[in-house]
């Protein structure tokens, strides 16, 4: 039996909550352990923990991660970062050890900033799920070509672009966080409408009735702390695809999809920090997990194929777009 399969076996499909064109299956753990590591708003908050550039001069797809405290904290794919010089998100998932200091990889969601407006990083948003798809699939194409945790930065840029001009949010430094403050009424209506359940550690979304993205955790307070971003993050989503034709998320969907995803091709790869990061690939679906010890401590997977999500083909992007955001 797989890790995955092992994994996915000690989880049980909940009753499906909705608003809107947005349902949630919860997903109940039975076997539980505490945590024994930190999220990033509770490191920072205790001052433990800190993100900044690189260096004065900065580089864009990486920052520096500094843990001052005696557990590890987790970095969760698709965390947005703002500050610094310009904002980035996560490109995977990374337990960053006690007392130590790691180059985290990470995309640029701001295209028009590259000049401090802090000294360091904050948290706050979950990037939403079209755009963590498309990481994913880059950050995976890059892991089996080249062995690093980089996504394709000219199509960050474009999705981010696509995204502010189908829901005509506009921002100075086009900036994903534009997005969510131009729609903060809507997704507060979404945040909620939904409530984690006991012993809940996932949930699989879907949009008119499709499926759009399932994160888990290894622990019923990690989701509990995450569960207003990542809520947020799928609601942008279906804020965009509002027009378009709803269908019932069937509870049989959501059953075979985890069928699925525990039959799933799986690579192994060393993780930036603590423990290995999975890249899993199946029929219509990508994504990944962290592992640590054979512990999962969180598993990602999205809808689509790594060549319907890949970017523009690069790793990197053309270099007068890197130093255009510079400017």
């Amino acid at each position: 039996m797989t890790v995955l399969e092992e994994f996915l076996g000690t989880l049980r499909l909940g009753e499906p909550q909705a608003c809107g064109n947005l349902t949630i299956f919860p997903l109940l753990g039975t076997k539980f352990r505490e945590p024994g590591y930190l999220l990033l708003d509770e490191a920072m908050a205790q001052g433990q923990f800190e993100l900044q550039e690189v260096s004065e001069a900065g580089r864009v797809n990486e920052i520096l991660a500094i843990n001052k405290g005696g557990l590890p904290v987790l970095l969760i794919d698709g965390e947005i970062l703002a500050g610094a010089k310009q904002n980035r998100v996560v490109n995977a998932s990374i337990l960053v050890a006690a007392r130590s200091e790691l180059r985290i990889p990470v995309s640029c969601v701001e295209e028009g900033r590259w000049c401090y407006v802090s000294e360091k990083f904050t948290g706050g948003r979950f990037s939403y799920t079209r755009l963590r798809a498309q990481k994913s699939a880059q950050v995976a194409y890059n892991l089996y070509s080249h062995g690093v945790f980089s996504a394709d930065q000219g199509a960050i840029w474009d999705e981010v672009e696509r995204k502010q001009t189908e829901m005509g949010a506009e921002s100075p430094t086009r900036a994903v966080n534009g997005i969510y403050e131009s729609y903060a009424d809507k997704l507060e209506k979404f945040r909620s409408a939904f409530s984690p359940m006991e012993g809940q550690v996932g949930v699989a979304a879907f949009i008119n009735g499709h499926f759009i993205c399932l994160d888990v955790f290894d622990s019923p307070a990690v989701l509990h702390k995450m569960y207003p971003k990542m809520i947020e993050s799928y609601a942008l989503d279906a804020l965009e695809q509002a027009g378009q034709d709803k269908k019932e998320a069937k509870k049989g969907a959501a059953e075979r999809l985890l069928k699925k995803i525990a039959a799933a091709g799986v690579a192994r790869f060393p993780s930036i920090g603590l423990g290995e990061d999975l890249r899993i690939k199946a029929e219509g679906v990508i994504g990944s997990c962290l592992l640590l010890d054979g512990r999962v401590i969180h598993l990602a997977v999205f809808a689509g194929t790594e060549r319907g999500v890949q970017g523009r083909g690069g790793r990197l992007s053309n270099p007068n777009r890197r130093r255009a955001a510079r400017l």
